[in-house]
């Protein structure tokens, strides 16, 4: 064991390491420490570096996906309507089959056949209208297509062969014969 004036010169000596001519504590530079810090320092620039990369990449390769599928919809979208973008348009002077086709004109229909509905008819069985869903009267003014032989209230049946020249049921074709 060291004798007791040895230890007491060594805390004395460590006292004046650490404290400067006015009593003040005075810090010795820490190279290690210093080292140590500046390493820690690194490894977390280093860390941040690649979190950052990853979520870059992430949010890259999200954005081509979200990308690749808005283009991928409106493709299906297109396709389903039938149009294109890309598609050569057609030189033919025929009208595209979806077209509206025009009904008959005022002199037409009032060529068509009309009838009035007896009592009698109407009491046997109850005929109904397929345009306003009414039942038959006696009295009103009826008409029957020649095509298909279905009958209507006139002033339905007129309105609807105004926009459209086939029957409101079978779609059979209305054609005016001139006889």
């Amino acid at each position: 064991m060291a004798p007791p004036a040895a230890v007491a010169a060594g805390e004395a000596a460590a006292s004046e390491d650490q404290r400067d001519g006015k009593g003040r504590r005075r810090r010795r530079p820490d190279c290690a420490g210093a080292g140590a810090r500046i390493l820690s320092l690194g490894v977390q620039a280093a860390v941040m570096a690649a979190a950052l990369a990853l979520f870059l990449l992430f949010a890259a390769a999200a954005a081509i996906l979200l990308l690749h599928l808005v283009v991928a919809a409106r493709a299906f979208r297109n396709q389903q309507h039938g149009r294109s973008r890309y598609r050569v348009p057609e030189t033919s002077s025929s009208p595209p089959p979806y077209a509206s086709r025009v009904g008959l004109s005022p002199a037409d229909l009032r060529l068509l056949p009309c009838f009035a509905v007896s009592t009698s008819s109407s009491s046997s069985s109850p005929q109904l209208c397929a345009i306003c869903l009414e039942v038959a009267c006696a009295g009103e003014r009826w008409r029957a297509l020649p095509a298909c032989g279905h009958a209507f209230h006139a002033a339905c049946v007129d309105r609807w062969l105004a926009r459209a020249a086939a029957c409101p049921v079978c779609r059979a074709a209305v054609s005016v014969s001139m006889s």
